[in-house]
C-alpha cells in the first residue's frame, strides 16, 4: 500500500511504470528526493520569479489540460483532485482555507511543506515558488481568470505552517514586501 489515493490507481492498473517511467493514467511524474528542490528554491529573487512563471504556465496550459482530459474536472472539483494529488504525492498536508469564486480568491495553507522544512533557517524569504506557481496557475484554470500567488508565511522562516494568498495580479499590495518580492507587477 502506498497511499488510498494512489492505491485507487494501482487497484484499477491506471498507475503504471513502463519504459523507465511512472504514469499515472496518461501523467508522467517522478518521484525524486527533496534536496534536488532546495538548491534552486533558495537562490536570487530574479531565478525565483522566472521558476514561479514558468510553474504556473505549464500547471494552466499542460497539467490542468491532461486532468481536464482524463477527468474532467472544472471548478470546485477540480482544486479539490489536485489539492489531493499533490498532498498524496508528498508536497505536505494542503488545505484550501477560503475559496470564493465570485471574487476569484482563495487563501492555501500548507503543513508539513517538505520544501520549508528543508530550507528552515537557510532563506531570509519564503521559499515555495514551485508550489506558488502550481497556485497561481491551478486557480487561473479554476477561476477562468489571471491569478497570481504569493507565499505570506513560510516554515522554512519559523512558521507553523506556509500559507499562500491567491488573487488577481491588480488586488495585491505593493506595500506588502511579499508581493514586491514574489511577483512581477506593472507599476
Amino acid at each position: 500500500m502506498l497511499n488510498a489515493f494512489y492505491d485507487k490507481f494501482i487497484f484499477t492498473n491506471a498507475l503504471k511504470y513502463k519504459h523507465s517511467n511512472f504514469y499515472l493514467l496518461n501523467l508522467p511524474f517522478v518521484i525524486a528526493p527533496n534536496d534536488l528542490f532546495l538548491g534552486m528554491l533558495a537562490l536570487d529573487d530574479d531565478f525565483q520569479k522566472k521558476l514561479y512563471s514558468a510553474v504556473k504556465q505549464s500547471v494552466k496550459t499542460g497539467l490542468i489540460k491532461k486532468f481536464r482530459l482524463d477527468f474532467g474536472f472544472k471548478g470546485e472539483k477540480l482544486v479539490n483532485f489536485l489539492e489531493t494529488y499533490f498532498m498524496a504525492s508528498g508536497w505536505g498536508e494542503i488545505k484550501t482555507v477560503d475559496l470564493d469564486f465570485k471574487n476569484q480568491k482563495a487563501i492555501v495553507k500548507v503543513s508539513n511543506s517538505p520544501f520549508g522544512s528543508g530550507l528552515h533557517g537557510k532563506v531570509s524569504k519564503p521559499c515555495d515558488h514551485i508550489l506558488r506557481g502550481i497556485f497561481a496557475g491551478l486557480f487561473s484554470k479554476a477561476f477562468e481568470a489571471n491569478v497570481d500567488c504569493v507565499e505570506v508565511h513560510c516554515v522554512a522562516l519559523g512558521e507553523s505552517d506556509c500559507e499562500f494568498i491567491v488573487k488577481r495580479p491588480n488586488e495585491f499590495s505593493l506595500e506588502n514586501k511579499h508581493v514586491l518580492s514574489q511577483l512581477e507587477l506593472d507599476i
